[in-house]
């Protein structure tokens, strides 16, 4: 038998966000209503999805092509780094890197046609989208989530660089005590190239956090940007919005007393002729 809170629940985070809130209610109402009251508990209190967790749900809802090559760039850019720091070269890095980037972009691309809440998502929620995009790589419960079509939050920030860490980087192995000239020599050149790659590996994961600080820092700039332009913007429609009312209002007292002056005129052109009339009837 069906488990009714995953059915409800899938339903419902396949909702237009505006309509969650309602629904989730009234389903709640009616397993009460048939006596399934712990049920009824787990779905009244199921998370509203924020607008770019709900935007992550419908790009695995309605484009999952794109969200299986995230998907699959996420795994290649944790192979990269692991044989990164296993000194095997940052090459491959750089690549599985660049690969996950145009992934995220493609998801992005279709997400700026999406209207949560039944408008046009924002910058910010659009910023806040890409970094949950981005977390696929690094956080398996954000994968996991959005696999399933359920995100409810906005990820933390950690971008593509979050596996790479110092403490992964192997040590190198003891040299052997007695070893023949040829062999030392070869086992020497390999610890170089060893040394070498991991020292690559080291250099790239320390620009790559720099880049990533940096792009942290830019977008809190722009978060806090975009929120300004959107106070500000509202602030200007609700201006707007006094204007067009109180010019609503001029025109109609205008119309009002344009009425009354033809009104007028009409009045005082039949007392002229009232008056004419009199005068005739005098003479």
């Amino acid at each position: 038998m069906a488990d009714p809170v995953e059915e409800i629940a899938g339903r419902l985070y396949g909702l237009p966000l505006e309509e969650f809130t309602r629904e989730r209610d009234a389903a709640a109402r009616e397993l009460r209503k048939a006596k399934e009251r712990d049920a009824a508990a787990v779905v009244a209190k199921l998370p509203k999805p924020t607008q770019a967790a709900w935007a992550a749900n419908a790009l695995a809802r309605e484009h999952r092509d794109l969200v299986d090559d995230l998907f699959e760039t996420a795994d290649a850019l944790r192979e990269a780094q692991e044989a990164a720091v296993a000194g095997k070269g940052a090459d491959a890095l750089r690549e599985a890197a660049a690969e996950e980037r145009a992934a995220v972009e493609a998801l992005m691309g279709v997400a700026r046609d999406l209207e949560p809440g039944g408008r046009k998502a924002s910058a910010a929620t659009l910023e806040k989208l890409k970094t949950t995009l981005e977390a696929v790589a690094t956080d398996d419960a954000v994968r996991a989530a959005l696999e399933a079509g359920r995100v409810v939050e906005d990820a933390e920030g950690g971008g593509a660089w979050g596996l790479l860490s110092g403490a992964d980087v192997p040590a190198p192995k003891p040299r052997a005590k007695k070893r023949p000239a040829k062999k030392k020599a070869a086992d020497d050149g390999e610890a170089r190239e060893r040394e070498a790659a991991i020292a690559g590996a080291r250099e790239a994961r320390s620009q790559l956090e720099t880049d990533l600080r940096e792009a942290r820092a830019e977008r809190r700039s722009r978060e806090r940007e975009l929120e300004r332009a959107e106070k500000t913007a509202e602030r200007t429609a609700g201006r707007l919005e006094q204007a067009l009312a109180a010019a609503e209002e001029a025109r109609e007292h205008a119309e009002e007393a344009k009425s009354e002056l033809e009104a007028a005129r009409e009045a005082a052109s039949e007392a002229r002729d009232t008056v004419a009339r009199l005068e005739e009837q005098l003479d």
